[in-house]
């Protein structure tokens, strides 16, 4: 089948050099120093790792994720021997993040040595490894980057089962798709493009189907087995997590399909990138008859999973992060085009010409020195804690017996609540709110209590003006009276202090402190 008239014989490289492990290796080294860069910042700053380190501290989990990345965190902990509390927990959380993302990056490095060669490899690796979103979501113990490595290990043990199958490769593929699956549930979606290596590798005493169950089975069962106690739970949480995908999130859904990772894509990317890609799919379309289908199923599947999450009305950058990896490897292969078939026009064998190459040379140049001007900007940003400005600003300017109303997102330390208590420093007010200030009374109400000071970001209060969101069924008298509470407290509160959002929303979020005037004086 791989001989068809659809498919030439395949160009890719069955078996890769010493060369190729060597700079993968080198890739992964120089990724744990940059993702670990700067990863040291209060575990509170970000609303999910506290939840997260407080699973691992308790052994109790919610399911609301697979176990890849808090299973790589315990194991840390334990080799570290890291106090049971939230911030040496978060850190080692981080580490296990860091360590998917170098490891992601070390795949597509040899992911692109197979498609093409090691100076290819080497180009998938730099443009990756100079992605800042990717720079800055491994900064975060989230399950994002256990994904992605899930995903990039996937489509290297794919390639190669693909182009010499053995059994021992696919059990490999089958402990590639245990990764994914058990970085996050939308793993699940590697599954049936895991069969497909299946129908080209007819080959005696090979049992590509019992390898790969047999490798799915054995890693899967290993990193998830605390599932296996917890049915319940399991069942709640994930048709909870099924909910949000479905229906939206925080009483907020969209309509659907959108466009906003059309968004997502254009800001973790630049221009140089986009002509490459250009030039690379453009590629597939001409050498389509020579294309191997492990590439055009690689080449396709960021599209495909693009489409999946534009028809979910819950969204986050983040989500996009594994098709943000793979255009960025295919784009480093426009620079190393395959020939061409003859008896095409001159017009289009004039791509493959000296010219042509060295223009995608300096194209390549560029994307990457944007790349990486924009990830200078990133750790820069991780040195720059926006939230020590507020609390020096409440410190020296509100009363220390006052109450502050907050949004979850400004998270002003508070003794009283379980996720500040690893916090470096506190304050003596009083911090009220869990999710919105909105939500610990109107503003009469508020002013009646005595409480002078609402802090609100935007991270928070933003949702209730957008014009592509609207309230869940249910929950449409919840978002009214949050709304016009904040409507209200915009008209007539006194902006005391405030500052812009920055590059990195967890540490410099956009966030304004006001002041309420005096309850009027009754007539």
């Amino acid at each position: 089948m791989a001989g068809s008239n659809f498919f030439a014989s395949p160009p890719l490289r069955a078996r890769l050099a010493a060369r190729d492990w060597i700079l993968a290796g080198l890739f992964f080294l120089t990724g744990i120093w940059l993702y670990t860069r700067h990863n040291d910042f209060p575990s509170f700053y970000h609303p999910d790792e506290p939840s997260k380190a407080g699973q691992v501290i308790k052994n109790e989990f919610n399911f609301n994720h697979p176990m890849l990345l808090l299973q790589t965190t315990r194991l840390i902990s334990w080799i570290r021997d890291s106090p049971r509390t939230q911030q040496p927990v978060t850190r080692d959380g981080r580490t296990a993040s860091a360590l998917f993302a170098a490891g992601a990056v070390a795949c597509l490095v040899l992911l692109a040595a197979h498609l093409r060669s090691t100076l290819a490899g080497a180009a998938a690796g730099l443009l990756v490894l100079a992605n800042s979103q990717f720079f800055e979501l491994a900064h975060y113990m989230k399950e994002d980057p256990a994904l992605a490595f899930g995903i990039a290990a996937f489509f290297l043990t794919l390639v190669r089962c693909w182009v010499e199958p053995s059994t021992v490769r696919f059990v490999w593929l089958g402990v590639a798709c245990a990764l994914a699956v058990s970085g996050k549930y939308i793993g699940i979606v590697v599954l049936p493009l895991a069969l497909l290596p299946v129908f080209f590798a007819a080959r005696a005493k090979l049992f590509p189907v019992a390898g790969l169950v047999l490798g799915f089975l054995i890693v899967f069962a290993m990193l998830n087995y605390p599932m296996l106690g917890s049915w319940g739970s399991l069942r709640t949480n994930v048709g909870e997590e099924i909910e949000y995908v479905v229906k939206g999130h925080k009483g907020q859904t969209r309509s659907v399909p959108h466009g906003v990772y059309g968004k997502v894509f254009r800001e973790a990317t630049n221009p140089a990138i986009w002509v490459l890609l250009v030039v690379y799919y453009g590629g597939l379309i001409v050498r389509r008859r020579r294309v191997h289908p492990a590439e055009w199923t690689l080449a396709l599947f960021p599209i495909a999973f693009v489409l999946i999450l534009s028809f979910s009305p819950k969204t986050h950058y983040r989500y996009f992060l594994p098709d943000t990896l793979l255009f960025c490897a295919l784009a480093a292969l426009a620079v190393f085009p395959l020939t061409l078939p003859a008896g095409l026009p001159k017009s289009v064998r004039g791509l493959s010409s000296p010219i042509f190459q060295a223009a995608l040379g300096l194209v390549f140049l560029a994307a990457l020195i944007k790349s990486g001007w924009q990830v200078g900007k990133t750790d820069a940003a991780f040195q720059n804690d926006a939230r020590r400005n507020l609390v020096d600003f409440v410190r020296e300017n509100i009363p220390a017996d006052a109450t502050i109303a907050q949004d979850k997102r400004v998270n002003l330390p508070n003794r009283n609540d379980p996720r500040h208590a690893d916090s470096p420093y506190f304050l003596e007010q009083n911090i009220l709110g869990k999710l919105f200030a909105a939500d610990v009374g109107t503003m009469d109400e508020l002013r009646a209590r005595g409480i002078e000071y609402v802090a609100v970001s935007e991270g928070d209060y933003g949702r209730f003006f957008l014009t592509t969101h609207k309230p869940r069924g249910g929950d449409q008298d919840d978002f009214g009276r949050r709304r016009a509470f904040y409507e209200q407290l915009f008209a007539e509160g006194r902006v005391v202090w405030e500052c812009p959002a920055g590059d990195l929303q967890y540490l410099q979020p956009a966030i304004k402190v006001y002041q309420l005037p005096a309850q009027p004086a009754a007539p």
